[in-house]
């Protein structure tokens, strides 16, 4: 493929499908005359995850570097333009080229602030239904200055745990396992984060300057970046201090408790499949605690938008969420994708005020959950819609919704 060349007119509109989908994500060096976009590859996701557009690069300065991003283009197919002069990055046997033969069901994201011992570790591996687990370093630290939580890796026992097109995708993993960090789509879009750029990472007790080699989802609740565990150190994270759990006919929910019996509340255990609801219309929320909900989010429109911030002044998406339902007495998760499973979900025509609406960027994969926010009635909605932006009442956009919950306060706060 190295010596394939495309007309000029491929070329730019290879350039405009990245402009239409992602206005502004394209930066201006980006569309400078001493760059070659190289191969952009659109596919799709799991659950948690996003479109994925895989960019490789060379321009005067910099040749054959890799960057992934995320506009929000949905596609149901992979398609490659190669440009003229374009080389592909080396290949190691650190991460193996070919996909992973199988793919490993998650279940459950276990993290905590301290190490998980063998013994514990041993414990959890008996439990009834689960059939593998998968320890990894895990931990807050910032990204060039946001808070994100992050994953320590090793790419190749890592890589089965994710969905079918992003465990097929080796440049991601080749970007991991060379040092670089993937950075989740709602992050790197809502924090600015500039991509293909090197920022300070960590925290109290580490320090490291990482290149962003991408935006891209691995299909987890609430993680919003990756680094190969060799990275993960520099930055102050501890080995085993994170835990997938796969158990995949196992109730999630009664594991959930289980592990938290386990581990102590202390230790944050997300769930990363749906769960099935089953209510009495009396159990949901009432209407005092509706009234209270939505009073809460209109105070707080015209406040600005800021990634990682649950008020009471900033907020991003999921925190204006949270922070409305606790001024009603209700605890709710902290990102949109756990808020996805804290109720049934709905046709939008049967969507009432107080109920939770939830957008995906790819339509070729339901499941994939990127925005929330709150329905207010005849059409309208209240949110925090991205950075730049402040939390306004607006017309509900249909494109690419997702779903709607109708909360269930029981499970929101068991899940919170």
């Amino acid at each position: 493929m190295r010596g394939l060349r495309l007309p000029r007119r491929a070329m730019d509109r290879a350039q405009a499908l990245l402009e239409r989908r992602a206005p502004g994500w394209l930066p201006e060096r980006f569309t400078s005359a001493g760059l070659v976009v190289a191969l952009l590859a659109v596919v799709t996701l799991g659950t948690g995850a996003t479109a994925v557009a895989a960019v490789l690069v060379s321009d005067h300065h910099h040749q054959s570097q890799l960057s992934t991003a995320l506009p929000p283009a949905p596609s149901d197919a992979l398609g490659q333009l190669l440009a003229p002069g374009s080389t592909p990055l080396p290949t190691t046997p650190a991460v193996p080229r070919g996909a992973p033969r199988r793919l490993v069901t998650a279940t459950l994201l276990v993290s905590g602030t301290q190490p998980l011992s063998h013994h514990v570790v041993h414990r959890l591996k008996k439990l009834s239904g689960v059939r593998k687990v998968q320890p990894l370093m895990a931990g807050r630290a910032r990204v060039e200055g946001h808070p994100a939580f992050v994953l320590g890796v090793d790419p190749t026992t890592f890589r089965p745990w994710t969905p079918q097109v992003t465990a097929d995708y080796y440049p991601l993993w080749k970007s991991i396992d060379s040092g670089e960090l993937a950075a989740s789509f709602d992050m790197g879009q809502n924090a600015g984060l500039p991509l293909g750029g090197t920022v300070p990472v960590g925290d109290a007790h580490g320090l490291a300057s990482i290149r962003i080699g991408a935006f891209a989802s691995v299909g987890m609740a609430g993680v919003d970046a990756v680094v190969s565990d060799i990275r993960a150190r520099e930055v102050g994270l501890q080995p085993r201090t994170g835990l997938l759990v796969s158990a995949p006919k196992a109730d999630p929910l009664e594991l959930r408790r289980t592990v938290l019996g386990l581990l102590g509340h202390h230790t944050r255990v997300e769930l990363l499949r749906e769960v099935v609801i089953v209510r009495d219309s009396g159990e949901f929320l009432t209407r005092l605690q509706i009234a209270n909900f939505l009073r809460a989010a209109e105070s707080r429109i015209g406040l600005p938008y800021v990634w990682g911030a649950a008020g009471p002044a900033t907020f991003d998406c999921s925190g204006l969420v949270q922070w409305a339902f606790a001024y009603a007495g209700v605890r709710m998760p902290r990102v949109s994708e756990e808020q996805w499973f804290t109720g049934p979900h709905i046709p939008y025509a049967n969507a009432r005020p107080g109920d939770l609406l939830f957008w995906h960027y790819d339509q070729s994969d339901p499941t994939d959950i990127d925005h929330v926010a709150i329905y207010a009635g005849n059409g309208m909605m209240i949110v925090a819609p991205h950075t730049g932006e402040y939390v306004s009442y607006e017309p509900v956009p249909l494109s690419n919704l997702a779903g709607v919950v109708r909360v269930d306060p029981v499970l929101g706060s068991e899940l919170a």
